[in-house]
């Protein structure tokens, strides 16, 4: 012998015939667990990337809000008032959601249905004019009229 195994039947040695076997259970179990792991793991490269698209979504909307407001009431003259309209999405990564905008409170309030919160805070939004929100715009309504005034009753 040369001491390359020893020969089994019909020629083949001892060692090869042994590892085609293994190597297919090897190779099937180790695909079995990958296969598991991505349908347990599915949150993590599924659902979390959809959600943190979905947070910078409506972050996105606030920080357009109280830009606008925040150069609004920049400009607006004293004794005088502006009212503008904001285009909203109907949905947000097919998220309901309600803005709500309080004058006294110097905030703007998002809400999504599924429990995401924002606030953007305004600070001296209520010393410098009287807000109103002709209507709270939820996720189905597309136009929300917001009206500043300074003067008499307002801030300075």
């Amino acid at each position: 012998m040369s001491g390359r195994g020893r020969r089994g039947v019909g020629g083949i040695s001892e060692c090869e015939g042994v590892s085609v076997p293994i190597a297919f259970i090897l190779f099937a179990s180790s695909a079995l667990i990958f296969i598991a792991s991505l349908h347990l793991y599915k949150d993590a490269f599924v659902d979390f990337p959809s959600d943190v698209a979905i947070q910078q979504q409506f972050n996105d909307l606030g920080n357009a809000l109280s830009t606008e407001l925040a150069s609004a009431i920049l400009t607006l003259p004293h004794k005088a008032s502006v009212e503008f309209e904001e285009t909203l999405p109907q949905e947000i990564g097919l998220h309901q959601y309600r803005i709500h905008m309080d004058a006294s409170s110097d905030q703007i309030q998002i809400y999504s249905f599924k429990g995401i919160v924002f606030n953007y805070t305004l600070s001296g939004m209520s010393a410098e004019t009287n807000a109103s929100v002709s209507l709270t715009a939820y996720g189905g309504v597309s136009k929300v009229k917001i009206t500043l005034r300074r003067g008499r009753g307002g801030g300075s």
